[in-house]
């Protein structure tokens, strides 16, 4: 069988897709987290605060029989043709607060998937020290931890390693891993304890596994493959 990471590069070029790099830098660890259940689609919350690079979600989502004919649907942002998606945002920096107040009102376990660049938001901050202060234990957040954003190395634009400390002052529950550790991964997450929120930082590859994007993922972070 075809693998993700292929069947994504393929579907983005016949289809002329966008944030490819996006895709492939978390595509490893969603893997992990649908296949494996650690996640899953009516029993929890989702909440994507990285909804570029959709084909990703939606083409394993396919795979795991969630969804039907990715092809005929928009593979856009807002992702609202997905049922079992509580919330995808438009503008970077309202996940986190939408998803605080979805785990509020529920007891349901409620997933938010970040970008690194998202953590320079004042808005996240805000979220972080609220949720941690209020010991809301039903989230779960991953950062897709590429250090690439559009205008260059998110460490370049506005360093986010203080981010990590502030989520640690604030009582997470806060790890960092190798994203494209598939095995690893999986071990990491079964170890949870749950009892208080949880922040795993997925340290990826912008364009993991396509050279060329690996060795310019600002270039093609908006540009479709096959086009110069």
């Amino acid at each position: 069988m075809e693998s993700l990471r292929d069947q994504v590069v393929r579907f983005s070029f016949e289809n002329q897709l966008t944030h490819v790099p996006s895709a492939l830098s978390m595509i490893d660890y969603l893997h992990v987290l649908f296949s494996k259940e650690h996640i899953m689609p009516y029993r929890d919350n989702i909440v994507l605060g990285k909804p570029f690079g959709s084909q990703a979600y939606y083409i394993l989502w396919e795979r795991l029989g969630y969804l039907n004919d990715v092809a005929s649907l928009s593979l856009g942002v807002k992702h609202d043709e997905i049922d079992f998606v509580t919330f995808s945002e438009e503008t970077m920096g309202n996940a986190l607060g939408v998803g605080c107040g979805i785990a509020m009102g529920s007891n349901k376990k409620t997933w938010v998937n970040l970008s690194d660049a998202s953590l320079q938001m004042g808005s996240v901050l805000e979220s972080i020290q609220y949720i941690g202060h209020n010991k809301i234990n039903n989230m779960i957040v991953t950062i897709d931890n590429n250090n690439c954003q559009v205008t260059g190395k998110t460490s370049d634009i506005i360093d986010i390693t203080p981010v990590m400390n502030l989520f640690k002052d604030y009582n997470w529950d806060v790890s960092s891993i190798d994203g494209h550790d598939v095995n690893s991964i999986h071990s990491h997450m079964c170890q949870l304890s749950y009892d208080r929120p949880v922040c795993v930082f997925m340290n990826t590859v912008k364009g993991c596994g396509v050279d060329y994007m690996e060795a310019d993922p600002i270039k093609w972070h908006y540009k479709p493959i096959g086009t110069l």
